[in-house]
């Protein structure tokens, strides 16, 4: 990141902003905002779903950006106000019950409708929605394993691998059925973002318990899908990039890290 090699943690400029940022670190912890990342994602997917319903070649499609964003701003008015406060938004926090994925799975349908409703809408496509609840649950599966950061030691951690083979599997069989779901469906965004993402939780299930596993197995699934939305909607390139950069900004100045970031940590544990 250009800032490290600007600002790097030796420096008078780095240390005097560190509690500025630190301040605004802990309002986007209380408020969750990493989370608008999966909010966002699967808001963008049911839109990217109807134009697909339209038309099945549509490509770098900048109509629509507008309502689109407004969309956004809905659900992330909705996320601060009622799912993240009442904690009904707990995922990669803690290992959900029965009625905790409900929940989860509740809301994904609600931001997949969100996305996907317009006065063209037919009910007869609301079907279509399947392969992306599918992969959701997917991706989910993959959050029972709560990774955590250590200030102290500046290193990722994931404490409990209990039940690492029931999740992952489930987490692979319901990404395949998203990849098949959206064969049947001609749907080519889901079905090739999914067999892409497919290998990250089958290495993070097959090689030994190494957190950089499942970091990769949690991050880049979610990022591969974000990213060929945007093949389609390309405005949405603009809100993700700039949450990813507030957010790893804001993450080094606080704790000397790049995080969000594509590079994961390579300490074995």
């Amino acid at each position: 990141m250009i800032i490290e090699r600007i600002f790097p943690p030796s420096s008078t400029h780095y240390n005097k902003w560190r509690n500025s940022f630190s301040r605004w670190g802990e309002l986007l912890d209380a408020k969750g905002l990493i989370q608008l990342f999966t909010i966002w994602t699967f808001t963008v997917a049911g839109f990217v779903l109807q134009m697909g319903s339209s038309d099945r070649f549509v490509y770098w499609e900048w109509n629509g950006w507008l309502i689109g964003l407004i969309k956004l701003a809905f659900v992330t008015a909705l996320f601060i106000s009622v799912f993240q406060p009442k904690a009904q938004w707990v995922a990669g926090k803690k290992r959900l019950n029965k009625k905790e994925f409900g929940i989860h799975f509740g809301i994904a349908f609600l931001l997949l409708i969100v996305g996907w409703i317009n006065p063209d809408s037919s009910l007869k496509d609301l079907i279509k929605i399947l392969p992306y609840l599918t992969a959701f649950l997917g991706g989910l599966a993959v959050f029972q394993f709560v990774i955590e950061f250590d200030e102290t030691k500046g290193e990722w951690y994931n404490f409990h691998w209990e039940r690492k083979e029931f999740f992952l599997l489930s987490s692979i069989m319901l990404i395949f059925s998203a990849v098949l779901l959206g064969f049947y469906f001609d749907d080519p965004i889901i079905s090739t973002a999914g067999m892409v993402a497919l290998p990250f939780p089958v290495i993070a299930l097959i090689w030994p318990s190494h957190v950089r596993h499942l970091q990769r197995a949690r991050f880049y699934p979610l990022f591969i899908l974000a990213m060929f939305l945007c093949v389609r909607a390309p405005w949405f390139l603009f809100p993700l990039a700039g949450l990813f950069y507030t957010l790893r900004t804001v993450n080094y100045f606080r704790y000397g890290i790049v995080y969000p970031s594509f590079g994961v940590d390579l300490l074995e544990k």
